[in-house]
This record gives structure tokens, sequence and C-alpha cells, in this order.
């Protein structure tokens, strides 16, 4: 299954109608804000850019603008973040006491820049937020709370402290224009763009420690870390270790050690397991059939057999990626969501991507003979058959073997059942 995640955005734009930057806000839904929680908000906002819609999709070239409140500036996280990104926007709430004007000037000196979010502007706020302006680089004046009368003068004050202004809720053509004659040098607000709110899908949580796990395996991680990270997961360490003292594998004595899996099953077997829980959906604790285990595990076999049968010379690293395009092909399925998104999060080489995507590359003329097997076109494989030499006995041969290893399989997960 898959998550879905929201965030605001509306545009701020200089004075030749150009987009400057992006003002990003927190959603928890396609409308509406519900949150009590500053940090949260923020941290939310962050992770959203960073990590589930990316920098590139969300902003292009462009920076955002951030709320933050006193939680998340008095927090470390505030040095870890990219000062090339973020502009830090000040709530007008906020206690402007010694411990937060310390830690604004720490972030003003280390390159981090700084903004004043929506004010209300009139001369008692700006006597209050006197002692943050020289740290500074922006003020966002809201001018649908600010007199009208009093736009042109709060603005002329501000100008003097090189502080570019930008107005915000611009609703109208003659305030925009107004707003322009006295000096501000961007705007934001409906009669430019309404905020827009973006969805993003993510893993569901049960499957994110899964290719976590998996993606270590592949890689040259050492087992021991491995071994660590799969004890702190307990679900997979149980389902893991619950299995290879099952009847499914014939050991002399039980195991009771993660380590002892990973050296017992070897890389491949275990990543292998873990795939298959995903298909056979046991990590969610939903009861349903191993249909898609089993076709999976079909389209592994079949996928490194008849590769290695085609190219007996090929090294095993390319027979481990025929054999895992079979394991992943159809994650979409049990995952809900595309494909194409789904890999992002595994270490996969372009090969793989190109024949599950696309059905092109190294290894995409063989997908699709694996999936004219599953359809029974006997046309589609008589011809892959003669294109490539294979001996029909060689082939059934390898038929028969994946369905003794699919069968074997079957009985493997019901023992789990």
């Amino acid at each position: 299954m898959s998550n879905f995640h929201f965030i605001g955005r509306q545009p701020v734009i200089d004075a030749q109608r150009r987009i400057f930057a992006y003002d990003l806000f927190f959603r928890d839904d396609r409308s509406i804000s519900n949150i009590t929680s500053g940090i949260y908000a923020t941290t939310s906002v962050l992770t959203n850019v960073l990590n589930r819609f990316g920098r590139r999709e969300i902003l292009g070239n462009y920076k955002a603008f951030v709320r933050v409140d006193e939680d998340f500036l008095l927090n470390d996280l505030t040095y870890t973040l990219p000062k090339d990104l973020f502009i830090f926007s000040i709530m007008p709430s906020l206690s402007l006491n010694d411990q937060i004007l310390y830690k604004i000037r720490e972030l003003y000196r280390d390159g981090f820049q700084i903004a004043l979010n929506d004010t209300a502007l009139n001369q008692e706020m700006l006597e209050s937020i006197e002692p943050l302006i020289p740290y500074c680089h922006y003020i966002k004046v809201d001018v649908e709370r600010t007199p009208k009368e009093q736009i042109p003068v709060v603005i002329e004050q501000i100008k003097q402290y090189d502080i570019d202004v930008i107005a915000s809720k611009v609703e109208t053509p003659q305030m925009a224009q107004l707003c322009e004659d006295v000096g501000c040098s961007k705007l934001q607000g409906y009669f430019f763009s309404k905020p827009t709110i973006l969805k993003a899908e993510s893993l569901d949580p049960h499957y994110q420690s899964v290719i976590q796990a998996y993606n270590m395996l592949i890689s040259n991680v050492d087992i021991d870390e491995i071994a660590t990270f799969l004890e702190q997961n307990s679900v997979l360490a149980l389902q893991l270790l619950r299995y290879i003292n099952s009847a499914a594998v014939s050991l002399p004595r039980a195991v009771s050690s993660i380590h002892e899996v990973i050296v017992l099953l070897g890389r491949r077997n275990v990543s292998q397991w873990l795939l298959m829980m995903v298909y056979s959906r046991s990590l969610t604790g939903e009861k349903v059939p191993h249909t898609l285990a089993l076709v999976a595990k079909n389209r592994m076999d079949l996928m490194a057999k008849m590769w290695q049968l085609i190219h007996p010379e090929a090294p095993k690293s390319e027979c481990d990626e025929a054999y895992f395009i079979g394991a992943l092909s159809l994650l979409d399925v049990v995952m809900q969501m595309p494909l194409a998104h789904i890999l992002e999060a595994f270490y996969v080489s372009p090969d793989v991507k190109e024949a599950l995507l696309h059905h092109r590359g190294k290894f995409g003329q063989l997908f699709l003979f694996i999936k004219a097997i599953e359809g029974c076109d006997d046309r589609a494989i008589d011809h892959f058959l003669q294109q490539y030499g294979i001996d029909k006995d060689a082939y059934e041969k390898i038929l028969y073997e994946t369905t003794v290893a699919v069968n074997r399989l079957d009985e493997d997960l019901e023992s789990m059942v």
C-alpha cells in the first residue's frame, strides 16, 4: 500500500512577474492544515521537499520560504539544512528573547537567509521587531491586514535597512500596483496565483525497512551491519528466523541469530525471502493468497535460468540482474503505486529499469518472453526460441525446474501461516 503526502505551494514573484521563490506550507490533506505543533509542520514540509517530492520536482531552481517557530529555530536540525535552498520565515508571533535572537544571529552569520513572515505592520510592530531587522533579508508585509494608508509609510521605513520588502496577500490589480509604486520588490497573493496543493505517494512504512534491507544485501555492506539493521526491525527478524527454522529449510539445528541466517542462506536468498514477505503481505498482517509471491518466484527463476541458457558465459552479476527483474516486476501490484516510483527506492541498474518500465535494453526481450509464457502465447514463445536458437528440450527442462521450485515455495508459505 502507499501513503499520500501533501504540501502547499504559492509563488513569490518579482517586478517582472517572474517567479522568485516559492512559499511552502504544511497540509495534512488536500485542503486543510489541522496542526498545532509548529516544529512538526516545519519538519513535514522539509521532509516532503528533501525526501518525498524531491527538490527539483517541487521547486525547480528556486528557493523556498519555510515557516519556522521557536521550537524549530532552537533545534540543531537547522544547521543541517541546505543554505542555498531554504529561507527561514519567522512567524511574527515569535517572542524575540535573547535565546532566539542569538540563534538568529548565528544562522545569519552561517549564511542562512532570514525572513519575517506575513506581518501586519504599524509603528508599534516595527519597534517590536527592531532587534531582528539587522539579520533579516526579507520582510513579508501582509497588506490585507495593514491599513492601506500605512503601507507606503511602513515600506519606506523598512527600505532604510536595505531589506527586500515582499507584499503578501495581494488580492487585486490595484493593490499590486500600489505595492509596486511604493517600492515592494516582490509580491505574493491570489491576484497572481492561488496556493496549490501538491500530492506525493510514499511507500507504506511496512515496506520501507524491507527495501533498505534489500539494498544493503545487494550492496557491499558488511554482514554484521546488515544483521544489526534487521535485528532492530523486529518484524523482519522474527519472520526470517521463523522461516529458516521451519520445515521449509532443512538445517541440522535451530538458528537463533540473524547473522547466522545471512551466512547460511546467502545474501541473494535472504533478499528473495524479504521480497516474498512483501508479496505475501505477511508484514502487514493481511491474510491474502500467495498468488503474487508464486508468480514473482516463477518470473525470478525463469529470468535467471533462461538468461544463463542464452548466455552460458554470462557473469553471475548479469544472472542476478535477470533474477531481480522477476523479483521486482509485480511490486506495483502489491504496493499499489507506479513501478517507476517504487524503483527509485531500490538500488537497481539502468538495464533493470529499462526492462521493467519499457521492455527494452539488455533484458527487455527476455522479460517480454516470460510474459508470453504466462499468457500462453505460443507464437511469441516459438519466435523467441527460434531467434535465440534455444533447444526446446532445454527450455522445457527449465519450465519443469521452475514449476517444482514454485510449488515448493507454495508449501513453504503455507507452513508459515
